[in-house]
């Protein structure tokens, strides 16, 4: 073989090498280009969603915090309780509230009734629900009848009645009821004491 031969042959060779190389080269970055391209989209897709929830929990939580809605409400911070001995019928309180406030509210419903620490309210004569809630004015009153027992003899002496006025919706308003003094100190009550709906007069209150 002659020595230009051996130069043609090396030189086939080393093309042949450089060529294999580039080849190579050339798929491993179509490669990792693909699977970077792929695992961006992925990130980028998964943003939105991450975003979407973050933002569904920190509804969540403002739902949680928002204030009672309370409407126009009575509330026990602008209302005047008083828990009112009468002569008849026999066993009944009259709970008098003033509205000492300087705009017009609504006692929605009746007042819930709580003995001592009692856990659950008394219950309510249905009977005496009004038409429509009664709208106080400034000065001007609701009245409500508590039977505090059937006949005044089986039962206990409690030392505190809690009152609690409703929302729109019909649940307690929130923060502390009001406490009025009860005639006399105590209340001779049993498990039939029940009270009225809120009303406009106290022989409305006191007819039940």
């Amino acid at each position: 073989m002659t020595t230009h031969t051996v130069r043609r042959a090396v030189a086939a060779a080393a093309l042949a090498a450089v060529t294999a190389l580039s080849l190579t080269a050339c798929g491993g970055s179509s490669k990792d280009g693909s699977d970077t391209a792929k695992a961006d989209g992925a990130e980028q897709s998964a943003s939105p969603d991450d975003e979407g929830s973050d933002g569904g929990d920190e509804a969540d939580d403002d739902a949680k915090s928002s204030p009672q809605a309370t409407g126009d409400a009575c509330t026990p911070t602008q209302m005047k309780v008083e828990a009112r001995a009468v002569p008849s019928p026999a066993h009944h309180v009259l709970l008098v509230a003033t509205n000492t406030g300087k705009k017009e509210c609504t006692a929605y419903g009746f007042p819930f009734l709580r003995f001592d620490q009692d856990q659950a309210t008394a219950g309510v004569t249905e009977e005496s629900k009004p038409g429509a809630a009664l709208k106080l004015a400034p000065g001007k009153a609701a009245y409500a009848g508590v039977t505090a027992s059937a006949s005044g003899g089986n039962g206990r002496d409690v030392k505190k009645l809690s009152v609690s006025f409703q929302t729109p919706n019909g649940d307690p308003v929130d923060g502390d009821p009001s406490v009025p003094a009860l005639p006399g100190g105590t209340l001779h009550v049993d498990d039939s004491a029940k009270g009225t709906y809120w009303v406009g007069s106290e022989d409305a209150a006191l007819k039940w």
